[in-house]
């Protein structure tokens, strides 16, 4: 009996030992697996911090923002003038008191194109419209017009290039003298220059007036005057105009 009683406690030791080894394998084979999960898992969000990411979504890319252009201020423009304008003879006196000084009006259309606020380049031509006296002129220019801005209005600038003048004698009140009336006095082509400053009243329009030297001294060999018979050599044209521009 009592035999019987022991191997029957073994058997039940060695069963529960049984059971307890593999709850315990169990256990160990569920920790393992925790623990590689843990691991993939701390992995995955260490990658993510050193990335910038985060749990909650996609990482969203920098976007960059374009910086805005200065506006330009360039551009084309267009102009019409009136030119009060001397052509006189250096062979004869001062210009002031000069016996063979005529003045003239012309009309004076211009057109150019600006830079930037410190340069443009210019184009004028010009026609008298009155013939008071022997003088009947036709100017070309081509300037380059280096201008300063004074202020946000008001720019002062200077005219520098080249171009062409031509003189024939005219039929006004103190006529050419008959030999040349209708005929060429001058035709010069050569350095010109001027100054002169604007006023812009708003963006598209403005004033100016400037003064150019159109011929300087040009060599001539003809009579002026009607009732003048010398025969002069040398011929010289300047004008102020002043006038309006409309910017594009």
């Amino acid at each position: 009996m009592y035999l019987y009683l022991t191997w029957f406690l073994i058997y039940i030791i060695k069963e529960y030992n049984v059971i307890i080894a593999l709850k315990l394998t169990r256990e160990k084979a569920r920790k393992g697996f925790f623990m590689k999960k843990t691991a993939v898992w701390v992995t995955l969000l260490g990658s993510l911090a050193f990335a910038g990411g985060d749990l909650g979504g996609a990482v969203e890319p920098e976007v960059a923002v374009p910086m805005m252009a200065e506006e330009s201020t360039g551009g084309f423009y267009i102009g019409l003038g009136a030119g009060y304008q001397l052509t006189y003879s250096t062979d004869s006196d001062w210009v002031d008191t000069a016996n063979t000084q005529d003045k003239t009006v012309s009309i004076v259309a211009l057109a150019g194109y600006t830079f930037n606020p410190y340069i443009a380049v210019e184009g004028r031509i010009s026609q008298t419209v009155t013939k008071e006296d022997y003088a009947d002129v036709f100017t070309y220019s081509l300037f380059v017009k280096p201008q300063y801005p004074v202020t946000e209005s008001f720019d002062v600038y200077a005219l520098l290039g080249f171009g062409g003048v031509t003189v024939e004698g005219a039929d006004g009140e103190a006529p050419a003298h008959p030999g040349v009336i209708g005929e060429e006095i001058m035709d010069e082509t050569g350095f010109q220059w001027g100054i002169g400053g604007s006023y812009a009243f708003t963006d598209a329009l403005s004033v100016f007036a400037d003064y150019t030297s159109l011929a300087n001294d040009a060599d001539i060999s003809s009579t002026l005057y009607g009732y003048d018979p010398a025969t002069y050599s040398k011929l010289s044209n300047e004008v102020v105009t002043v006038g309006v521009t409309y910017q594009f």
